[in-house]
């Protein structure tokens, strides 16, 4: 009887952990609106599936919003920090063409859960910089190309979302 739980039964095992256990996500990140969504089959049978936004995106305004799941996960929040890296040679550059993050740290200045922010003309409480060091006035994507997006959220369970997207 042992004999029949090893083989296709504890690689039917391994996709539901891979689905169900493990280190759980509680960020949930909306570009224009449209949710990122991982493809849970790749997930079960690899135990990673990258977070995708189908749909392109707007390139010169942009609009991100996030939401946290479980907020008593993570804890305090102390710094919030979006990076936006652009596909070079069929991977993503190392460098962000785009850091956004709050003009201080104050509590005020972090990126909140739930607002809807338009990265091409962001509030003043938010700074960009782009690729050079440079502050500038907003996000600007280069339509056709593929990013990647990066929110960090510094806390006491600090958690990282990226997200995988082409700009329209």
């Amino acid at each position: 009887m042992l004999g029949c739980l090893g083989g296709g039964s504890s690689t039917g095992i391994s996709a539901v952990k891979n689905v169900f256990g493990g280190e759980k996500s509680y960020l949930r990140v909306s570009l224009d609106g449209m949710e990122a969504k991982q493809n849970t089959l790749k997930k079960a049978a690899t135990g990673h599936s990258n977070w995708d936004i189908k749909e392109q995106v707007s390139g010169d305004n942009l609009k991100l919003s996030y939401k946290i799941t479980n907020p008593e996960k993570l804890g305090r929040i102390t710094f919030t920090n979006v990076s936006i890296y652009q596909e070079f040679k069929g991977n993503y550059s190392t460098q962000p063409e785009f850091v956004v993050f709050g003009c201080d740290n104050r509590p005020a200045s972090l990126m909140k859960e739930n607002v809807m922010y338009d990265l091409g003309n962001p509030p003043a409480s938010l700074k960009v910089i782009d690729v050079n060091g440079q502050k500038v006035k907003g996000v600007k994507l280069v339509p056709g190309m593929k990013y990647m997006l990066q929110l960090t959220i510094k806390a006491d369970k600090s958690e990282t979302a990226c997200v995988y997207f082409k700009a329209k």
